[in-house]
């Protein structure tokens, strides 16, 4: 079965999935889960969204000499952009409504971190990149 939704597919919306370019590249893409979420933000938002990174391979820039599997790599987060404070804080907002564990970024460094990783923290973690 084909991991997509309404308006987000692996398949047209290539940053959805690893884009690394390694030659070991597993092309990972984010899950379902994290793409009904993203959904839901995307309809409660009210317009289109660009994804601009989704899931990560062990091997992409980002991911290496990590001491652990960050979100993006297990699947569980996305970067939306944003060109402006006022939609990166209802990102934020909407993110919280829909369970997102990590919130960062804003229209300061063009996009916000949303993700749904497991965690026993309830306080849905966010920081400034």
């Amino acid at each position: 079965m084909a991991i997509k939704t309404k308006n987000f597919n692996p398949v047209s919306d290539p940053k959805l999935k690893c884009t690394c370019g390694h030659p070991d590249c597993d092309y990972r893409s984010v899950d379902q889960e994290t793409l009904n979420m993203v959904q839901a933000i995307r309809d409660d938002l009210g317009r289109p969204m660009i994804i601009t990174s989704g899931g990560r391979c062990p091997n992409h820039p980002k991911e290496v000499n990590k001491l652990k599997a960050g979100d993006h790599q297990l699947c569980k987060a996305v970067d939306i952009a944003c060109d402006n404070e006022y939609l990166a804080t209802k990102i934020k907002v909407l993110a919280g409504r829909y369970g997102a564990t990590r919130v960062a970024g804003g229209a300061y460094c063009g996009f916000v971190h949303v993700a749904w990783t497991p965690t026993n923290d309830k306080s849905v973690p966010t920081w400034s990149y």
